[in-house]
């Protein structure tokens, strides 16, 4: 094996655990854990982590066993459009009992923020017909919404977002237009359904 070899495997190994790290139902347990315990209400977190994250994986690792599903990350554009709607009932689900039950506005919001997000990229996935990157819009949706609801010093995570998304180009999974409009859509759509929700 030559030099060049070794350094590309290692970048590529580098790429795929930032895929992974980054992954979308990752981000929103981790988020909406963290949240849930600063608002001090770690039952409410768990609640969202488990719609949010648990829930969908859930339901991708039972089409990937159906053979619906090619990989957990869901490469294929043709697999994405089922998918994005049963994650948007599950979601749109949960934002019903948290309104109901009375749950923090914060996460009330937070779940909202999600599924807009989510909305935005099922129509540009569908309708637009484009496979536009779910991991950047997660990663910087999530940003901005700690940047609103935690600090503005959250500011600095943005640097994680770039990184996600050459992770996703560097794989072959996305195009570097797909992760830039990912993020686009994931922090303004993202951080102005929160901002309106609180």
């Amino acid at each position: 094996m030559t030099e060049n070899q070794t350094r590309g495997d290692r970048v590529d190994r580098l790429a795929r655990a930032l895929t992974e790290v980054g992954a979308p139902w990752v981000l929103n347990i981790v988020s909406s854990l963290f949240l849930g315990v600063y608002l001090e209400s770690t039952a409410w977190g768990i609640f969202v982590a488990m719609i949010s994250g648990g829930l969908p994986m859930a339901f991708i690792l039972f089409e990937i066993w159906r053979s619906r599903i090619g990989d957990h990350h869901v490469t294929e554009h043709r697999e994405r459009h089922l998918l994005i709607v049963v994650i948007l009932a599950i979601v749109l689900a949960g934002l019903v009992i948290q309104i109901c039950a009375n749950a923090p506005a914060e996460l009330i919001a937070f779940t909202a923020a999600g599924f807009a997000t989510l909305l935005a990229i099922g129509i540009i996935t569908s309708v637009v017909r484009w496979k536009v990157s779910v991991h950047t819009a997660v990663s910087a949706g999530i940003t901005v919404i700690l940047m609103l609801a935690v600090s503005p010093i959250w500011v600095l995570a943005l640097a994680c977002t770039p990184a996600i998304g050459w992770s996703r180009v560097r794989l072959g999974d996305h195009t570097t237009g797909q992760v830039i409009v990912g993020a686009f859509v994931g922090a303004v759509i993202a951080g102005g359904t929160y901002a309106l929700f609180t």
